[in-house]
């Protein structure tokens, strides 16, 4: 085994060490994303109240574009509803089934303007997940591409060290045969 083949495996070896040492990296950072991403909802949701609204108009559903394969989006509907002595009404998304009149569940902040409804710690969850894994992409991705480059580099070391030993093997072969000149 020549030396830079030796040097290429090591380098190899340590491009796979170096992503395995990543895995720690990644699971604290995903971890601390999750955290912060959780302490964000949290502060978020305990902004927003749930109200009962009343639907004011008929829902509205978007008509099937030509050639859609999916079904249009859920029926909005104009809603009522009454907070801190103010009435207001803004146009959502209702059940499949409301109708004029119906009572629905809406979520206002705490102005009493509609708002989201709140998010689910999994969402925190998933964050601090597709954080780790971008961590532990990104490493393997780099030490991949230094790989990639180590292999470019030896590949010019390799065809020289080629060349050599085919000299000593035979040194009448080759471009610089007496014959060929």
């Amino acid at each position: 085994m020549r030396r830079s083949d030796r040097f290429q495996a090591a380098w190899r070896m340590l491009a796979v060490l170096l992503v395995a040492a990543c895995v720690p990296l990644a699971v604290s950072a995903g971890f601390r994303t999750a955290d912060t991403a959780a302490a964000r909802i949290h502060a978020a949701n305990a902004t927003k109240t749930s109200v009962t609204a009343t639907v004011v108009s008929d829902p509205i559903r978007l008509p099937r574009a030509a050639g859609q394969s999916v079904a249009p989006g859920a029926p909005q509907a104009m809603v009522q509803w009454n907070i801190h002595g103010q009435t207001n009404i803004a146009l959502v998304d209702v059940p499949g089934t409301a109708e004029r009149g119906d009572k629905v569940v809406h979520w206002v902040d705490a102005t009493g303007q509609d708002t989201t409804p709140p998010r689910s710690d999994s969402d925190a969850v998933a964050q601090g997940v597709s954080t780790g894994v971008l961590v532990l992409l990104g490493a393997a991705c780099g030490a991949a591409f230094l790989a990639w480059c180590a292999d470019r580099l030896l590949a010019r070391r390799h065809s020289a060290e080629w060349a050599d030993e085919w000299r000593k093997v035979s040194p009448t072969i080759g471009p610089n045969h007496p014959e060929r000149s």
